[in-house]
């Protein structure tokens, strides 16, 4: 990988260094028109360099999951099935209005994610109770039978969405944490799986930003995925920059500052510029993109993420 021509596609205009931050826009924003001009209102006042497209559609199958056999009925969604369709059109509106001048980036949720999302219960069954997790340990080949079948699925809207006008993806990957399974498992079960879906997009695109999720997470498990961006917590008991730095020698690291607390989301513009110029001296002999640990608050300020964005591009 050429970090130098990845790093140009998402770059600053020559000075400084790229930044990349993103929030949940307002639910009355999260489909269709709405969500078009609220992805371009935010590009417009924050002036980050390249534009995450914000996914809030989740994966659905037809079958109803309340056991690890009801796993076998799950099949390999499509392109054209309806919300990936939605979330295309909104795309390519984007890619229409934006005519190249600001790169996309697509995001897709990871396989174990979208097949929680599948089982359609609350959310907070997800740290306890999950029954995705529940049904692998049940009955495993039932299971990764229907997790594959959303692992293609994904794989397919990924490739949809780079046709559709997507610079590059955004996957965020669940399964790495140290109290989900046993890195043995990990391999065995989840890898596989992400794998499938980031292999399907390496040869078309080489901005694949990895977000590893949640706290707790081995993030040598996934020193080997074929990603050129990667994004993880370091503010939630994980690896700080430079270890992961180690840990991902020779790609592109994103991230820095806190998403939900800290000085982006509460210092003054002066605490912002100052941390951002701590992390750039920190990080200076590293390919890296200032951001966050992952998705900001959707009532943050805009003018925090600018001051963010332009001390990033500063000398």
């Amino acid at each position: 990988m050429d970090t130098h021509a990845v790093l140009s596609k998402l770059g600053s205009g020559g000075t400084g260094i790229p930044a990349g931050f993103w929030l949940h826009f307002p639910e009355e924003a999260f489909f269709g028109k709405k969500a078009i001009e609220a992805h371009l209102t935010f590009l417009g006042r924050t002036g980050v360099d390249f534009l995450k497209v914000m996914n809030e559609y989740r994966v659905t199958v037809p079958a109803y999951i309340t056991a690890a056999s009801d796993w076998r009925y799950v099949k390999p969604f499509s392109a054209q099935t309806g919300f990936v369709q939605q979330q295309i059109d909104v795309i390519k509106a984007l890619a229409d209005r934006l005519g190249g001048k600001v790169p996309l980036v697509a995001t897709i949720h990871g396989v174990f994610a979208s097949a929680f999302h599948a089982c359609r219960v609350a959310e907070d069954r997800f740290s306890r109770g999950n029954p995705v997790s529940e049904s692998l340990f049940t009955d495993p080949r039932t299971t990764l039978g229907g997790l594959r079948a959303i692992a293609e699925g994904l794989a397919d809207f990924s490739l949809a969405c780079l046709d559709a006008g997507a610079a590059g993806i955004y996957y965020a990957a669940l399964g790495g944490e140290d109290y989900r399974f046993s890195a043995e498992q990990f391999e065995e079960w989840i890898k596989p799986l992400d794998l499938l879906v980031l292999n399907a997009i390496k040869d078309k695109t080489d901005i694949s930003i990895l977000h590893i999720c949640k706290d707790q997470v081995r993030l040598p498990l996934y020193a080997d995925y074929p990603a050129s961006i990667i994004n993880w917590a370091i503010h939630e008991s994980n690896p700080d920059l430079e270890e992961g730095a180690k840990i991902f020698k020779g790609k592109i690291i994103l991230g820095g500052l806190d998403d939900r607390s800290g000085i982006l989301v509460d210092g003054s513009c002066g605490d912002i510029q100052k941390a951002v110029q701590d992390i750039r001296g920190r990080m200076k002999d590293v390919p890296f993109i200032l951001g966050a640990d992952c998705t900001l608050p959707t009532e943050i300020s805009p003018e925090r993420i600018r001051w963010a964005v332009e001390a990033a591009h500063s000398k």
